[in-house]
């Protein structure tokens, strides 16, 4: 594994191994990451209480390389198909010389600056071409590959992320939504706009509370929560002091399960200079929270279908999206409709048997 925090990439990734194990009693895995362990090693004890992790020193690990390159070679031969989960060159070059079916699981966008085809172009001819498959969470991500190197193609394969969906309709939401903030202490008649992420500065946390700035302004029992912790986070919290909206936000630090912020939200206001398929926007939904977003490049109008699934911009427009925020304050029908077609998305296109089939496969031709 690239790391082992509790970001979306492992997140899902979690998620597919519980998945793999509960329908194959059979199926083991033996995990090592060369970064050191973050705070998702509770899930990795559940499928490996062995795991073990390097402490990555040096550039791209170069100085810890060869005990984890060792490692791998180890444990290779007690398995019998390898999987490298996240863009982890130090994983990709250990892999290289074992010959057993190797898949890469692919969760980050490829074009962000002017250099990132040339890096892009070498990472896949000097890491990738000895691997049987790689998978991308989106055909936006997939095209973006073919495009620097359309040698991929017969290896390359869409597989969405896989989400439960846990809501059970309006009524059954206000009441999880009244338990959530008496739980999490959060205002209980106000509407409740939340984010979640790395705060850092493509997750632009600085258009949310700009945007949400205007929805106070317009709004005033609006309330706001931003969950998640980083490089930004005194600034931010400054610019909401700035912004006058510091009785008005929370900022809860990095949480581990979203799901009761989820529940006790009206809307989650997503906004990201790039990202492949961000996994809040989409973890929301799975709750009934409605989803504004703004993605300057992205994948994720094949979730958010602008005015169907949600409100999805190109650009990071405040007033617009703080006037969308603003609809679905006061128009419960549309809120409604967003909410349900949202949520058929996800039973459709976005379930875990799709987000597990291609895995079943390849690992089950181990049998």
């Amino acid at each position: 594994m690239q790391c082992t925090n509790l970001g979306g990439m492992e997140q899902v990734s979690y998620r597919i191994m519980r998945g793999l194990v509960k329908g194959n009693k059979g199926l083991r895995f033996r995990i090592t990451t060369p970064r050191p362990f973050g705070n998702g090693k509770k899930f990795i004890d559940e499928f490996d209480p062995g795991a073990r992790a390097f402490p990555y020193l040096g550039r791209f690990g170069w100085r810890s390389y060869d005990v984890f390159s060792c490692h791998i070679q180890k444990l290779s031969r007690e398995c019998s198909h390898i999987w490298v989960t996240g863009t982890c060159a130090a994983s990709l070059a250990a892999i290289r010389r074992v010959k057993m079916p190797k898949v890469l699981s692919h969760h980050y966008h490829h074009f962000e600056n002017s250099t990132s085809r040339l890096k892009w172009s070498g990472f896949y001819e000097l890491l990738c071409r000895g691997l049987s498959a790689v998978t991308f969470p989106t055909a936006f991500t997939c095209d973006e590959a073919l495009r620097i190197a359309p040698w991929l193609k017969k290896k390359a394969h869409v597989v969405p992320n896989g989400f439960d969906v846990f809501f059970q309709g309006e009524e059954e939401r206000l009441k999880l939504q009244q338990l959530a903030r008496q739980s999490l202490k959060l205002p209980q008649q106000a509407w409740i706009v939340m984010n979640a992420g790395w705060l850092v500065p493509r997750k632009r946390f600085d258009i949310f509370l700009r945007t949400v700035a205007e929805v106070k302004n317009r709004l005033p029992e609006s309330y706001f929560v931003i969950c998640g912790s980083g490089m930004l986070e005194a600034q931010l919290k400054r610019l909401a002091e700035d912004l006058g909206l510091g009785r008005s936000v929370r900022f809860t630090g990095w949480v581990d399960d979203l799901s009761l912020y989820y529940k006790a939200s009206d809307v989650l206001l997503f906004n990201s200079d790039f990202d492949t398929l961000p996994c809040a926007p989409m973890e929301a939904a799975s709750y009934g929270c409605l989803v504004v977003a703004s993605l300057a490049y992205g994948g994720l109008a094949e979730f958010i279908d602008h005015e169907i699934t949600g409100f999805l911009f190109d650009k990071h427009d405040t007033d617009l999206l703080a006037s969308s925020i603003l609809r679905l304050a006061h128009d419960g029908t549309l809120s409604r409709n967003f909410r349900e077609a949202a949520v058929r998305r996800l039973t459709h296109d976005y379930s875990m048997e799709n987000g597990l089939a291609f895995y079943k496969d390849f690992f089950g031709s181990a049998n």
